[in-house]
């Protein structure tokens, strides 16, 4: 059964591939041979596989498609691993706020974020409400510290966005593994949740010209930050994050070099943020191209986002 469902999957992706008429030739029989992940044993965790899908010559794939995680109760997860075929850009694990509601996609069918001629698709719908894990690199290991867990409720579906640039003359082919460990739920001293800072509301770049994006997030209440990590595509070259208020007022709290693998910082303990207080963001662009380029979710266009786990209350 679980074969069947991993075939028509496949099928059914390079379906809307064709429907978008976007044509490539390539061996369905000859997928070069990739291991994965071993799913957890049972009781310990649970694993998302997203089969492998076409990515065509000399363009970029962005995929979204909702899976069963297969939980009957809330879990706990304490390890992400994610392995993804090489080429990947990011992976993202969301996940819904109303699993019930009729207008979310249809469980196993892909959808393609990017449109034939290479605009964005916006009217793309994508889990919402929440966001579990996201991998910057193939390989891709989160252990949070003892008692410190992501939850998600019983009967959960989680909306797995893959990213993938082929700019070679070949075709190439995506796949994603991602699995979650658990931790009993009398072991949880702690909640986060990932939240996030966009300047996308005031990204723009001239052409032939350097610019830095400052935005800023003032907190309406006190909140502790465990960790942060970084995202900007490739006319980003330095994303800085500051304290605005209260203790360490004006501090650097995180810097990224490098747009392809950010770091992710963990804060012991966590950066307290006090009502009123601000975390400020500081990207840095150069756009040496003859175009304007704005917000967009193609590799030409550009992202200035800071993630943040904070703990719940």
């Amino acid at each position: 059964m679980r074969n069947l469902f991993v075939y028509c999957s496949f099928l059914l992706g390079l379906a809307l591939l064709s429907s978008c008429e976007k044509t490539f030739q390539y061996d369905s029989d000859n997928i070069p041979p990739f291991e994965g992940l071993t799913p957890p044993e049972p009781g310990k965790g649970y694993q998302i596989h997203v089969p492998p899908f076409p990515v065509p010559a000399q363009y970029e794939r962005e995929i979204y498609i909702r899976m069963d995680v297969g939980n009957e109760e809330d879990i706990y997860v304490n390890t992400f691993n994610v392995l993804c075929r090489p080429g990947t850009h990011h992976m993202i694990a969301y996940g819904y706020r109303n699993e019930n509601d009729p207008e979310h996609p249809a469980i196993g069918v892909m959808r393609d974020q990017n449109l034939p001629d290479g605009r964005a698709n916006f009217n793309l719908t994508m889990g919402s409400g929440a966001m579990y894990c996201g991998a910057q690199e193939p390989r891709f290991d989160l252990d949070l510290p003892p008692g410190i867990a992501m939850k998600i409720p019983a009967g959960a579906t989680i909306d797995i966005n893959s990213h993938y640039f082929n700019v070679t003359d070949e075709v190439l082919f995506g796949e994603v593994f991602l699995n979650m460990i658990t931790i009993p739920e009398d072991s949880v001293k702690e909640i986060l949740k990932i939240d996030d800072i966009n300047n996308d509301e005031h990204l723009f770049l001239p052409a032939q010209e350097a610019t830095t994006i400052v935005d800023e997030k003032t907190f309406g209440r006190d909140t502790q930050i465990r960790q942060m990590f970084a995202h900007m595509h490739k006319r980003g070259y330095k994303f800085e994050v500051f304290k605005k208020g209260g203790d360490r007022d004006g501090d650097l709290l995180y810097v990224s070099f490098d747009y392809q693998h950010p770091p992710y910082q963990f804060f012991d303990p966590p950066l307290e943020i006090k009502r009123g207080e601000s975390l400020i963001t500081k990207v840095y662009y150069n756009n040496e191209t003859d175009r304007d380029i704005s917000y967009g979710v193609t590799s030409e266009d550009e992202m200035g986002i800071l993630f943040y786990s904070k703990v719940l209350e």
